[in-house]
């Protein structure tokens, strides 16, 4: 029996440490790690917000060496997951024009439905309401007892 693959979303990523939110936790003891994935947007996501406090924190002459240690972090993130990763190919950037010519919001969002679809994969995120009619499955692991459903 195949087992699924899950395309994790930058919500549940951040929570996959030992503070993490005691759902997701749960959920993700019950897969193993060769069973999700990560696209590039979610690394783009972390690494954004990253930047966005650096550069908010220096406008206000404030102590940036907590964001900088983060950022140093995230430097690792290719080679930590570089077995996990999937690459936004040709076919999902056709898949995403094609979605965004049906309903154009949620960019990055896209990416993601898009890249669930063409690999078959389940969208793992907090964020169910934001691939509404992208016609994937998702899971919300922030719910005791999270289940696959199609939006």
């Amino acid at each position: 029996m195949l087992r699924p693959l899950y395309l994790i979303d930058t919500n549940v990523f951040r929570e996959m440490g030992d503070a993490g939110n005691p759902y997701v936790k749960a959920w993700l003891d019950t897969i193993d790690d060769d069973q999700y994935r990560i696209s590039p947007i979610v690394y783009q996501e972390m690494r954004e917000g990253r930047e966005r406090e650096r550069v908010r924190l220096e406008k206000k002459g404030q102590d940036t060496a907590r964001v900088i240690a983060q950022l140093a972090a995230l430097d690792n993130f290719e080679r930590e997951y570089a077995d996990r990763q999937i690459p936004i190919t040709m076919k999902i950037s056709g898949e995403v024009a094609r979605m965004l010519g049906a309903k154009g919001k949620n960019e990055r969002d896209v990416v993601l439905a898009a890249t669930a679809r063409i690999h078959g994969m389940i969208i793992v995120t907090r964020n169910v309401a934001d691939f509404a009619g992208r016609d994937v499955d998702v899971l919300n692991p922030f719910q005791q007892n999270p289940q696959v459903r199609r939006v």
